[in-house]
């Protein structure tokens, strides 16, 4: 059953002037239930921070390992503790391990076929290229703040990309310690600005971002606040008429109660943007291919 939602019906009755300007940010909660290779949840942040305490700083004689004794330790500042002990190579082949997915979600799949102007996100992972893949448009992955290829759909990794995972933070290399987002906040505002040029025209929906992280989210609320032409969207599922009004008023966004996957369903049952073979009632289908 789909829930009522004002936002997604006033989305949906102006798709027709949004759907060539549209750019897509997605954050952590947009690969909730993605499985790595392992077979294994990707970790969140909270989940992240303990198993590398624990795997890489927490001893044996120590006891049993508690993550309440970390308490308000931040996941980069606990990286940034590890890596001085491990080194990088170390923490980078457990993010290569803890991140890496062979196959998308259905939301992943579905995606190219919005035709987003550009797609931003702040994952690791490789979702958003696997589901790509088979659909036969090109996507130009840039972890730097260095121009998009004309004629390719640009895919912004700031926080860096498994595929770059060799590279120099600032060129791909993942983005975890604090001293990585130090060196990185520079370019943040330069590769939103490429990923969301001519923001005044441009809707941009936010999935699974929760404006956490205070380096992007007070560049996206600086960009908001100066252009408002035209509506944006953030998608997550939670029906609080506070939270609503709040992103309403203070980021000047309308929140639509949906996860990606019931979103992109919701919206295709709609506006009818899938091929067949990748319609909704097709997930299972598509899951055991």
């Amino acid at each position: 059953m789909v829930i009522q939602d004002d936002n997604m019906d006033d989305l949906v009755d102006n798709w027709p002037s949004f759907q060539k300007r549209v750019t897509v940010f997605l954050g952590a909660g947009a690969s909730i239930g993605a499985l790595n290779q392992a077979g294994r949840a990707l970790p969140n942040a909270y989940q992240l921070r303990n198993d590398l305490w624990e795997k890489y700083k927490w001893r044996a004689d120590d006891g049993n390992f508690d993550p309440s004794t970390l308490r308000l330790m931040s996941l980069e500042h606990a990286a940034a503790i590890i890596e001085a002990k491990t080194g990088r190579t170390v923490l980078g082949e457990y993010l290569q391990d803890a991140f890496h997915c062979s196959k998308p979600l259905w939301q992943h799949l579905a995606l190219p076929y919005l035709n987003p102007a550009s797609l931003f996100t702040t994952n690791y992972d490789q979702l958003i290229e696997l589901g790509y893949a088979g659909s036969g448009k090109v996507l130009d992955v840039i972890c730097s703040n260095r121009s998009p290829m004309a004629g390719q759909t640009a895919l912004f990794k700031p926080h860096g990309s498994l595929s770059h995972i060799n590279q120099p933070v600032g060129q791909g290399g993942l983005v975890i310690t604090q001293f990585d987002y130090l060196e990185m906040i520079a370019d943040y505002r330069k590769m939103l600005q490429n990923a969301m040029t001519g923001f005044s025209s441009t809707c941009v929906l936010i999935i699974g971002y929760s404006f956490g992280d205070m380096d992007i989210g007070s560049e996206l609320y600086a960009l908001r606040k100066k252009n408002d032409g035209i509506p944006w969207y953030a998608i997550f599922p939670r029906a609080d008429k506070e939270v609503r009004r709040m992103y309403s008023r203070r980021f000047g966004i309308e929140q639509i109660n949906r996860t990606f996957e019931s979103f992109l369903a919701d919206l295709d049952a709609r506006i009818d943007f899938l091929p067949s073979k990748l319609k909704h009632a097709q997930k299972n289908v598509l899951e055991a291919s």
